[in-house]
């Protein structure tokens, strides 16, 4: 899935690729930038988490974590 996000800095569109991926047995999402740099995301008690990085920009993090609301509500359905 794409998802589009402003990048923290510039504050410039981004387009970024959610995939689905297996994360110590919890269903989670890596985020791949255009550069193929990547992190995963986690939702743990509705709110979205970085677990495999530790030095992501919070400002990402909060910009991709609204950006997967939708993907949220849709899979907890």
């Amino acid at each position: 899935m794409k998802i589009t996000v402003k990048e923290a800095l510039t504050h410039a569109d981004i387009e970024l690729e959610a995939e689905p991926e297996d994360y110590n047995g919890e269903q989670g999402l890596r985020i791949v930038f255009p550069d193929k740099d990547s992190f995963v995301m986690v939702e743990k008690n509705g709110e979205w988490q970085v677990v495999d990085e530790e030095d992501v920009n919070p400002e990402l993090v909060a910009a991709v974590a609204q950006a997967l609301k939708p993907h949220s509500r849709y899979n907890s359905l």
